[in-house]
């Protein structure tokens, strides 16, 4: 992932919360300019065009998951649970909004960016499943068993890109931070089976 001066973060941050919020089409760079305080001239000689800074903000989703991955390789002690408090914090600063429609709106716009965004997305999260794991295995939390950890890592990952889309999931009006959070709940006290203090 590339790596962006405090203007360009700005500017990617400020158009990813109004992308989430009014959608993609909807929101033209005039806005994404108003909403940074500057000009759209600016705006442009940061961002070639409007689909580049699409993708910029839709990739910075991923690269905030890598960052907190990054962290987590800079501290290996981590215990299980401090390694999930992690990336929960992570992904509860992504920017609030209907995530499937705006991934609707981007297959549709944007087909090639959405093809980018989900195989980076889907990358990273099978690397949380892996580290945390992994983690969990050298702490004793995994019980040993006839599992195929790939397996189980492959399918909490396909589970965890999906379901932030699931209608069923989004009528509980949880954002999407919540939503992986609880998923990283569910796999430390349901599937590693400790209990929280």
């Amino acid at each position: 992932m590339p790596e962006y001066n405090q203007t360009e973060e700005k500017i990617i941050t400020a158009a990813l919360k109004l992308f989430m919020s009014q959608g993609i089409k909807k929101t033209p760079i005039e806005d994404v300019a108003a909403r940074c305080g500057l000009t759209r001239a600016t705006i442009y000689r940061y961002f070639r065009d409007k689909k580049f800074l699409v993708r910029s903000s839709m990739m910075h989703m991923v690269t905030v998951i890598n960052e907190a991955l990054t962290d987590l390789d800079k501290h290996r002690e981590y215990t299980t649970e401090k390694s999930a408090d992690r990336i929960k914090e992570a992904v509860t600063t992504l920017p609030h909004g209907d995530l499937p429609a705006r991934l609707n709106e981007l297959k549709q716009v944007y087909p090639d960016i959405f093809a980018e965004y989900q195989i980076a997305r889907l990358a990273s999260i099978r690397d949380i499943y892996r580290r945390v794991l992994n983690t969990a295995k050298k702490e004793g939390l995994v019980q040993p068993s006839e599992a195929d950890w790939n397996l189980v890592q492959a399918i909490l990952s396909e589970a965890t890109l999906y379901i932030a889309e699931s209608p069923l999931v989004l009528s509980h009006g949880a954002a999407i931070g919540k939503i992986y959070s609880t998923i990283l709940d569910i796999m430390l006290y349901g599937i590693v089976g400790r209990r929280k203090k």
